[in-house]
């Protein structure tokens, strides 16, 4: 080929990536300042029936083996950059002595809905010292859990310094502390939902040579708190839920990448009928 030829090509097709970015950043800006919606699209692949498999991925490409035991630098950067996205679990505390907790957690995840259960792990700090967080709900208990959103990320994540235990996370990050109705740990009001809960099971993870290296904890929700214009009731018929729509949870990715979730479809179950979107 001659290079004089493919200028032209490589010039449109700067121009057209160059396009892309600025409709990409004015799109994300405009939904950063307000914009309620998550663009709803169509499943990848609507036409997919039993058998057809993948859609598009070559099942041929080499596949890396790794034991854990085996991993370079530890299996950390590789679990949180893997395992994704997380839903990240911010959590309320208080200690013996009134001081308030909070702190994100993004080894989460909903566990059950009979009773409603939220699970997180607390892994410890160097030299297997228990963080605050562990340490008051070993204490007493209760907690409150909460969605950190797109319009407090960022007072949210500085929530997760390396604080003294006589600090109030709440205050330092300068949001906004409620009373809540059944436990003892207040409230971050800034969150979209907030589930007042009390703690059901621990189990300490403990590594090969027998040191306690994380503490899992399922947290059984006793009373939810839900933003008024995002419940969805069904006119008083139920069932209940959250609209998806101006919700904008953030989801932990590895390193210190986080995500939004800006495009969203509905696939049907195979075993269910088509219903459509309720919200």
């Amino acid at each position: 080929m001659d290079p004089a030829s493919s200028i032209p090509k490589v010039m449109i097709g700067v121009a057209f990536g160059s396009l892309a970015s600025i409709v990409f950043y004015f799109a994300y800006d405009s939904r950063r300042k307000g914009s309620k919606d998550a663009i709803v699209i169509r499943p990848p692949n609507p036409n997919w029936k039993q058998g057809d498999g993948s859609d598009s991925i070559d099942i041929s490409m080499k596949m890396v083996v790794l034991m854990p035991e085996d991993v370079l630098g530890g299996c950390y950067p590789l679990v949180i950059s893997a395992y994704v996205p997380r839903p990240i679990a911010l959590v309320s505390t208080i200690s013996k002595d009134g001081v308030v907790n909070l702190a994100p957690f993004s080894y989460s995840g909903a566990m059950s809905h009979d009773p409603p259960c939220i699970c997180f792990s607390v892994c410890r700090k160097p030299g297997g010292v228990r963080k605050d967080t562990l340490v008051n709900i070993e204490d007493n208990g209760e907690m409150v859990i909460h969605i950190v959103n797109e319009w407090f990320v960022s007072a949210a994540n500085h929530t997760c310094g390396n604080f003294r235990p006589e600090e109030d996370e709440m205050e330092l990050a300068g949001l906004t502390s409620v009373p809540s109705q059944v436990v003892r740990p207040p409230r971050c009001l800034e969150s979209a939902v907030h589930m007042e809960c009390k703690l059901k099971h621990s189990y300490e993870v403990k590594n090969n040579d027998g040191k306690i290296t994380a503490t899992m904890i399922l947290a059984e929700v006793v009373c939810f708190h839900v933003r008024e214009d995002l419940l969805d009731t069904n006119d008083g018929k139920g069932p209940v839920q959250v609209k998806f729509e101006g919700y904008k949870p953030i989801s932990r990715l590895g390193g210190n990448t986080y995500g939004t979730t800006s495009y969203i479809y509905d696939m049907p179950r195979p075993d269910r009928p088509i219903s459509g979107r309720r919200v």
